[in-house]
């Protein structure tokens, strides 16, 4: 599983996914016709026009609509009625597990995340929780994140160095040149790039520095190399009502769907 989830209204979700076969199955078939063996650096420009035509006619002739969609088929996204600007929505969670993500976040912080709540399955791309035990898993979640904020208000980076993959870190050997990397690197800052961001050259916090808690020494586990050394900085969390709401906006989602009456007809998505 990987990054945003999706709730999604089948009015028949078995159909509809015999559809979505049947429409790739003769997609496949037009396109192997039509390319006859070329490879497909060998397709001109007005050859794939003609197959996409050929594609929406397939849909149309089945029951889908010009893009290949089942129009049964509804994607939930509503705006939150306690927080209707938060990048969740009401049917609709965001980035779900990189490093910054309310899954590593929350995982770090509880235990919890939003696997633990809605328990996927791994085989299938649309699942459907027990959405009632999704409720209590959620409201614990809430809870105990609520109790982690008021008591460990905090954010871990972990700063790997391994000169042998990053010569641009190999040569910073003074203070004087890492101010200087400091200044170049505002000096490339435009109004279209984010100012905080990280890579091999360094964490750049620009617009909002950390309030740095404490530096501490240790190895983290990077790509394939387990034990890259690595300093630990701890800093004052400003952002973590981010993640309260989130959660907050995810059991909303959950009670949307249990206050449907044809709840067996909502499933989610976990995009890969």
């Amino acid at each position: 599983m990987g990054l945003d989830v999706y709730l999604t209204r089948f009015e028949n979700y078995a159909a509809s996914q015999r559809l979505k076969a049947e429409y790739e199955r003769r997609m496949d078939r037009a396109w192997e016709q039509m390319a006859n063996r070329r490879n497909d650096d060998e397709i001109s420009s007005q050859e794939e026009e003609i197959y996409s035509q050929q594609c929406r006619k397939i849909a149309r002739t089945i029951g889908l609509d010009s893009n290949g969609e089942d129009p049964l088929v509804q994607t939930i996204r509503l705006p939150s009625s306690q927080y209707p600007d938060h990048r969740f929505k009401i049917g609709y969670f965001y980035s779900s597990n990189n490093d910054s993500g309310i899954n590593r976040i929350l995982s770090d912080a509880i235990g919890i995340d939003l696997h633990s709540i809605t328990s996927p399955l791994a085989e299938e791309e649309y699942f459907q929780p027990d959405w009632s035990l999704a409720r209590d898993i959620c409201l614990k979640a809430i809870a105990d994140f609520t109790t982690h904020i008021e008591q460990h208000p905090y954010g871990v980076v972990p700063l790997t160095f391994d000169p042998n993959i990053s010569p641009t870190q190999a040569q910073i050997t003074s203070k004087a040149l890492a101010l200087q990397k400091l200044v170049a690197m505002k000096e490339q800052i435009t109004d279209t790039q984010p100012n905080t961001f990280g890579g091999w050259a360094g964490d750049f916090f620009l617009t909002e520095p950390l309030e740095v808690l404490a530096v501490i020494p240790g190895t983290a586990g990077f790509l394939d190399r387990p034990d890259l050394p690595c300093f630990y900085i701890v800093f004052q969390h400003k952002h973590l009502d981010f993640y309260l709401q989130a959660l907050e906006i995810v059991l909303e989602t959950i009670e949307y769907v249990l206050e449907q009456p044809d709840i067996d007809k909502y499933y989610l998505d976990w995009s890969s």
